[in-house]
């Protein structure tokens, strides 16, 4: 009979003929071949057909994808558009368009993001609207010559319990 903290312990050969032995006195019996050969996980190749893509799906993930692009876009203009205006290149590129015979030529920062504001939002909305209009396309050509075929390499997830050690009583 075994005790409390005494299990039967499974090594890949499938022995269990040892009882409340520690893992490190019976592995030091196996081979070092037999180790490697029981580590390595075993991957196995597997066919798959892709024939439907959930166009609401797309329709989410494109619109996030869309709005955080759109966000980094007008954050990073921001960014320059202050860096360019501290360092006076804005009035670098004014004075030059000035001298190409161009009466008054200025920068107006608030009307320029006040029409990348609307243009970033509608491209936002097109961009998504595109994305989910080629998912509806997908979906009607895999319906005709019957999906897309994609291999896949399926590894194997081995679980290790964790023992309890009996020295820390």
């Amino acid at each position: 009979m075994r005790s409390r903290h005494q299990s039967w312990r499974r090594c890949s050969t499938g022995d269990r003929s040892v009882i409340g032995r520690s893992r490190s006195a019976y592995t030091a019996k196996m081979t070092k071949k037999s180790i490697d050969k029981s580590s390595k996980p075993r991957v196995r190749r597997v066919s798959r057909v892709i024939r439907d893509i959930d166009a609401w799906s797309v329709f989410k993930v494109g619109l996030v994808f869309h709005l955080v692009c759109y966000f980094v876009v007008l954050i990073a203009l921001v960014l320059l558009w202050n860096v360019a205006q501290s360092t006076g290149t804005l009035d670098n590129v004014e004075n030059f368009m000035e001298s190409f015979g161009w009466e008054t030529f200025r920068f107006d920062g608030s009307e320029l993001f006040a029409n990348l504001w609307v243009l970033g939002l509608l491209a936002v909305i097109l961009g998504t609207g595109i994305w989910v209009l080629l998912a509806t396309i997908f979906n009607l050509i895999t319906d005709l010559v019957g999906g897309v075929r994609v291999t896949v390499l399926e590894e194997e997830i081995r679980i290790v319990p964790l023992e309890s050690d009996e020295t820390s009583r």
